[in-house]
């Protein structure tokens, strides 16, 4: 059994919209725009596909007035889709990108309500798709309706059936999950910060606190820290990976291929230090394209040349 199950409990329509010198409280003109499947479980499993890993199934929630949408994408890239289904539609996010600026702004929305029933129901969805399937990447907030402990019982529950679990959430959630120890987690530098209570951390507070947490129960934790590059910890080692200098189109999504780098890695039976050139060449080329096709073997392995491994030491 070695499918990958993605699940987004509240997945978007990214409709990203591209105006030079954009400026709040003025009149503003497009150039141009595009409408995207969003959430980090769709874009986990189009990174993996694009990589050229078939076993590939998305799960969560969908509203039932635009399920089209997402399921064309789905099959358009050959994911099997396995969803439980919401009154409404599916949330859509803005994304106003000022390429003259090299700014981003996000305006996100809540999402659809999901009641106990629901959670309950996806909860059913994944026990089902665990007698089949051994690798689950829980991504993303939660639905307004479910409770901040709502992704660390289904850790609990899909770890005590022997699966592995990577985990890419925020704020207290992730703190609730944290407790299940996931075999993964990605916090970025604020999440992590907020994970262990620290201001402004020195770099071998980072470390330290990076150990700290890899050695409580989950195997390995991620922490990215952009331009700067990634940290990586396990088993008492951390690993310093930095990217090549790149002109980046846009930030959608690089943290999202940092993770299907990282368990594309695993699949294969990689050591962490190749694991974290992978990911690290995989977050690249999601930063320097758009749409279909960011992560295929051939641009990873282009950008893999170019980046660089140490191993810190405190």
């Amino acid at each position: 059994m070695t499918s990958i199950v993605t699940v987004t409990p509240n997945p978007a329509i990214d409709h990203t919209i591209f105006i030079p010198n954009f400026t709040a409280g003025k009149v503003n003109r497009v150039k141009n725009e595009r409408m995207d499947v969003g959430g980090k479980g769709f874009n986990v499993a189009s990174f993996l596909k694009d990589y050229g890993i078939d076993s590939v199934v998305a799960t969560g929630f969908l509203g039932k007035e635009n399920r089209d949408f997402f399921e064309g994408f789905l099959a358009e890239r050959q994911i099997e889709a396995d969803f439980v289904y919401l009154d409404g539609k599916t949330r859509t996010n803005i994304k106003i990108v000022d390429e003259e600026k090299q700014e981003i702004t996000d305006i996100n929305f809540p999402g659809l309500y999901c009641n106990r029933q629901s959670g309950d129901a996806l909860k059913r969805m994944l026990e089902k798709l665990a007698l089949t399937n051994q690798w689950f990447v829980l991504c993303g907030s939660l639905p307004p309706g479910l409770p901040d402990d709502y992704f660390a019982h289904t850790v609990s529950m899909l770890k005590s059936m022997g699966k592995f679990v990577a985990l890419d959430t925020s704020g207290q959630a992730l703190k609730e999950a944290i407790e299940a120890k996931p075999d993964l987690i990605k916090p970025n530098i604020s999440e992590f910060c907020e994970i262990l209570g620290l201001q402004n951390p020195s770099f071998d507070e980072i470390v330290q606190g990076l150990m700290a947490l890899a050695s409580s129960g989950i195997k390995t934790v991620c922490l990215s820290a952009g331009e700067r590059g990634a940290l990586f910890a396990e088993d008492g080692k951390v690993i310093l990976a930095r990217p090549p200098k790149i002109d980046i189109l846009s930030t959608v999504g690089a943290g999202d291929a940092m993770v299907a780098g990282l368990i594309a890695g695993a699949l294969s039976g990689q050591s962490l230090t190749e694991r974290a050139k992978l990911s690290t060449a995989f977050s690249a080329c999601a930063l320097t394209k758009m749409g279909p096709g960011r992560t295929t073997r051939e641009r990873v392995s282009s950008i893999m040349k170019h980046i660089t491994i140490e191993e810190v030491r405190i």
